[in-house]
């Protein structure tokens, strides 16, 4: 099958595999010739300099140890240089330990392999990556040719509205090209999983499943950053009085399999009366179900999550505590940036996202006129905090300035719950 990531009348990819050991270097160009990749290879890190300097291949498969200048050494040079660090490098080691992985992703890798490499994965992986470098280049094309319309125009307001529609038609088409190859992906994923055309053994049931899991991982990037573009299915904020107790027996329900499936233990201990909060019903669990999933993420097995509700201060709080991995005291407030993930590492590449599920959900409560707020330990476990209005008599009503708030509606939102 010849991957040409976007235009199937372009011209199929070109990779460049970087291995001083010859016969690992076939091995891998056998595993991905039938993907029908333009396919080059290097014998050490100083000559694939000069083949990307030449020619920029579209992604590089590069060996960790080598002698003289190793794969650390190598991407580092190929990110530092403007003219080639958008070219994704997925870096390959018979090390697998986290300093190895650290080491690498420290240096610009996109990601990493662990020797001996199962084709299937491979595939997947370097599939996955084409792809977003293949509709990167087309936003920086878009971008730079934005750019360069705005400079004649001459106006400032007419500059940004034009940037503004450049931005949304391409992240339109971006949505339809992408999401059409991903629903035909899960759709004949399914058919065979079935055995509609014909019996399918272990080993094949497994690399579907590995398909699917990359996917379900492309549409949520797909659908975070149509979240934050608003492009889709806004609608304004509608704030009611919400008994607070159903809510978190409804949530618990909907991740206790999750965290059991992890390895964890979800408590959720409801108050001790019941609790009305000012509150959209359906971003109130959203929030939730985002703080809870973060939690089950970064926790390790045997771990445990723990959620509380109180109204001691004249305000709802619910706290998500857990015994995760915690946040560095410099990274507290980036947590809640948009596109920013800490660590990442400690995530399988399935897993993540593109960093929205804490931005959404704090922007989600302050236009409820309450706050998120996060208390963390590295190495301890973190305390994130939900603040809203406790619900007085007086019947309720979207404010002036939460019902003018558009945020995208769930049901549009195949993926809610965000990284």
């Amino acid at each position: 099958m010849i991957d040409r990531t976007t235009d199937d009348a372009g011209p199929p990819a070109r990779i460049l595999i970087v291995d001083d050991e010859r016969r690992n270097s076939e091995l891998l160009k056998v595993m991905l010739a039938p993907e029908g990749y333009l396919l080059q290879t290097a014998g050490s890190g100083e000559m694939a300099l000069n083949l990307v300097e030449q020619q920029p291949p579209d992604l590089i498969l590069l060996d960790v140890m080598m002698p003289g200048m190793d794969g650390y050494q190598v991407v580092g040079k190929i990110k530092a240089n403007p003219a080639t660090h958008n070219i994704p490098v997925i870096m390959l080691t018979a090390l697998d330990d986290r300093n190895a992985r650290m080491l690498g992703l420290s240096a610009g890798a996109e990601d990493f392999l662990t020797k001996p490499v199962d084709r299937a994965e491979l595939c997947v992986r370097v599939r996955n990556l084409l792809r977003l470098k293949a509709y990167g280049d087309k936003l920086r094309a878009a971008h730079a040719a934005l750019a360069i319309a705005l400079d004649e125009a001459g106006e400032a307001r007419r500059m940004a509205e034009h940037a503004n529609n450049a931005k949304t038609q391409f992240l339109r088409a971006m949505s339809h090209e992408l999401r059409t190859p991903l629903n035909a992906i899960s759709g004949y994923t399914e058919i065979l999983e079935m055995g509609i055309r014909g019996v399918v053994n272990p080993a094949q049931i497994k690399d579907l499943g590995r398909i699917k899991r990359a996917s379900a991982y492309l549409l949520r990037l797909i659908n975070d950053v149509l979240t934050i573009a608003r492009l889709e299915g806004a609608r304004p904020l509608h704030l009611i009085s919400i008994a607070v107790n159903p809510v978190l027996s409804e949530v618990e329900g909907l991740c206790i399999l999750q965290a059991k499936a992890n390895g964890l233990t979800l408590t959720v201990t409801p108050s001790e009366r019941e609790i009305f909060a000012m509150a959209d019903a359906e971003r109130f669990q959203q929030i939730l179900l985002n703080l809870i999933t973060n939690a089950i993420k970064f926790t390790p097995k045997g771990g445990s999550i723990t959620v509380r509700c109180d109204d001691d201060t004249g305000a709802v709080r619910v706290g998500v505590n857990d015994t995760g991995v915690g946040v560095r005291l410099l990274d507290i407030e980036r947590v809640f940036e948009a596109f920013v993930q800490i660590d990442r590492h400690l995530t399988t590449a399935t897993q993540q996202g593109v960093g929205l599920g804490l931005s959404i959900s704090r922007e989600l409560a302050r236009a409820m006129s309450g706050d998120l707020t996060v208390e963390s330990t590295e190495g301890v476990g973190s305390t994130f905090t939900l603040t809203l209005p406790v619900a007085t008599d007086i019947s309720a009503a979207p404010s002036t300035e939460a019902a003018a708030l558009q945020i995208e509606h769930p049901a549009r939102r195949t993926a809610a719950i965000a990284s």
